[in-house]
């Protein structure tokens, strides 16, 4: 027989930490509620403008939980899957109002006079 040879394994170096993950705040605090819904009254440019608006925010939000949840640095995975709930559903909201606009636009330039 022959004699078997196992090479012990030498230990890894130790990591160097990194500098700490500081979110992405460009859009104010983000603090409080994402955008107030808008007067009566207002014409579409300044709600279109909301929606957009708000879609921003919670994409900057939902990118920045994703970048702690890579890091680590996110205790509750929940916060993580609502958050990108919202950006999805603000996405969806954006599409749709263009869609219809769009539609109401080409529907105002069949009509005959």
């Amino acid at each position: 027989m022959s004699e078997m040879f196992i090479t012990p394994m030498t230990p890894l170096a130790p990591f160097t930490p990194i500098a700490p993950f500081t979110p992405i705040k460009t859009l104010g605090e983000l603090s409080g509620p994402a955008v107030q819904p808008p007067a009566k009254g207002l014409p579409f440019r300044e709600i279109f403008g909301a929606a957009i608006q708000n879609l921003k925010e919670t994409e900057i939000i939902s990118n920045n939980d994703t970048a702690m949840l890579a890091l680590g640095d996110i205790d509750d995975l929940h916060t993580l899957g609502i958050d990108a709930t919202k950006a999805y559903l603000a996405e969806r909201l954006v599409i749709e109002v263009r869609n219809r606009v769009m539609e109401s636009y080409t529907e105002l330039m069949r009509i005959n006079l």
